[in-house]
């Protein structure tokens, strides 16, 4: 499987990439043999999407301080309320990437 995509917010491009290893033995990237075992690779794409969401959570944040600025206080509100149900989320993540890289 192998899914990209680009958006924009904020004035900020980001790309979503996802590929299930399925390169013939040569990662695309450097161009050297796959060794990578499928718990490495699950464990990598935790660690991105960890990363990325934290990204995303602070865009969200950056979001509400623009709404609040404008003088919508509701909005910016429930803005923030949804950056924090983002945060827990991805903080029980977090918790599952610390366990895979204990091992």
């Amino acid at each position: 499987m192998h899914l990209d995509h680009d958006h924009t917010m904020g004035g900020h491009t980001h790309e979503h990439h996802h590929h299930d290893h399925d390169c013939g033995g040569k990662c695309s990237g450097c161009g050297t043999p796959c060794e990578h075992t499928p718990m490495e690779e699950l464990t990598a794409l935790m660690k991105y999407m960890v990363g990325h969401n934290a990204s995303h959570a602070k865009e969200l944040a950056d979001l509400a301080g623009q709404l609040e600025k404008l003088g919508n206080h509701v909005a910016y509100e429930q803005v923030m309320a949804a950056v924090s149900d983002f945060e827990k989320g991805n903080m029980r993540l977090s918790v599952v990437l610390a366990s895979l890289e204990e091992k």
